[in-house]
């Protein structure tokens, strides 16, 4: 009897965990491409300036139509090991979760519905005022992905939607009230990896 339970146990998570990928690129196409990257930059000009950069964001589909995603975003800018000045995100951290709903029950050629939840620290270099803050964003997205074709194995797909972002900003400095940010997005250059 323990064997059996066991091994309905294993199948059952199997089953869960077992689907599609997907890769998300958003902005790939419209000149930011922030979402996966991997990039360690030393100036060979003035070796006292650094950035690295890693993005990475991965979904998985489970459960027929439905699927689950995670993100983590993270750029940093030195000069001599301090924080560089000049960028308006020096230094940043993204952390996100995200659900979707796939309407036509796969990744591929199917309209979704998404919920995100992003937790993002900021930190700027300013000797007068300490200049950080966190933003907790909660985004609602509808969209379509359009079956582009397939390559070494992966289906490309053309991921248009649309998207409302609720922010709230807190600032590290006590003195700055927080504020609250919405934000209406048609995204139209987002692309889609599915494997």
């Amino acid at each position: 009897m323990k064997k059996l339970l066991v091994a309905l146990v294993a199948l059952t998570t199997v089953s869960a965990f077992a689907g599609n990928s997907m890769v998300r690129l958003d902005g790939c196409f419209d000149g930011t491409c922030d979402s996966l990257d991997f990039d360690m930059m030393k100036d060979d000009a003035d070796n006292a300036n650094e950035s690295q950069n890693l993005a990475i964001n991965y979904a998985m589909a489970f459960a027929g139509n439905w699927g689950a995603g995670v993100k983590f975003m993270k750029g940093t800018e030195t000069v001599d090991g301090d924080i560089a000045a000049g960028s308006e995100e020096d230094n940043y951290q993204t952390i996100g979760l995200a659900g979707y709903y796939n309407i036509h029950g796969a990744w591929d050629d199917s309209c979704f519905v998404a919920l995100h939840y992003d937790m993002k620290t900021v930190s700027e270099n300013d000797t007068t005022a300490d200049t950080g803050w966190k933003d907790t964003v909660i985004t609602l997205e509808y969209g379509h992905r359009f079956m582009l074709g397939s390559l070494m194995g992966m289906n490309w797909n053309w991921s248009p939607s649309v998207s409302y972002a609720m922010t709230k900003r807190a600032f590290d400095d006590d003195a700055k009230d927080d504020l609250n940010i919405t934000h209406l997005t048609l995204n139209v250059a987002n692309v889609a990896v599915t494997f």
